[in-house]
């Protein structure tokens, strides 16, 4: 662990008390360090990660709604006269 690293994540006095201090973690752009992606660059991952999210939300809504609206319904086949 660097010296920058260090400060980064404090860690609790006892392993029972909550976690209120430290970062949470939720992407690998927390994982990395500064040094190797600034502030700014960590947070277009973020934003990327999140609109995949929301596009997968997207495709999940559209299935459920496929599912609940039940089968298509049938076309008839009918016939094209053509001259």
């Amino acid at each position: 662990m660097t010296e920058h690293d260090r400060d980064q994540v404090p860690t609790p006095e006892h392993a029972d008390e909550p976690r209120r201090d430290r970062r949470h973690i939720t992407g690998l752009a927390d994982l990395l360090p500064d040094w190797l992606l600034s502030q700014a660059g960590k947070q277009h991952i973020r934003n990327a990660r999140k609109e995949m999210l929301l596009a997968a939300k997207s495709v999940l809504e559209a299935a459920i709604e496929r599912q609940e609206a039940g089968p298509a319904p049938r076309r008839a086949v009918s016939r094209v006269e053509i001259d």
